[in-house]
């Protein structure tokens, strides 16, 4: 990825992140993205992500902390 690339930044909350463990366990996921840029906040439930939309989707972040058994605040599960 180029270093000049526009990068955007979003915030994703999470419903049941609940202690540091959760916290570690999307910080490993995280790091499997390259050129992203993020933070993982376990007293505001979320995850701070700043990445080029040409290279990655929201929806791929989503699917990364769901796949831990996490839920998006926000997003309708049956």
């Amino acid at each position: 990825m180029s270093e000049n690339q526009e990068k955007i930044s979003e915030t994703i909350e999470i419903t049941n992140m609940t202690c540091k463990g959760c916290a570690r366990t999307l910080e490993n996921e995280f790091r499997k993205f390259k050129g992203i840029d993020y933070s993982v906040s376990l007293p505001h439930k979320n995850i701070t992500v700043c990445y080029a939309p040409q290279q990655y989707k929201r929806e791929d972040f989503e699917k990364a902390i769901e796949s831990h058994g996490y839920r998006i605040k926000g997003k309708v599960y049956d």
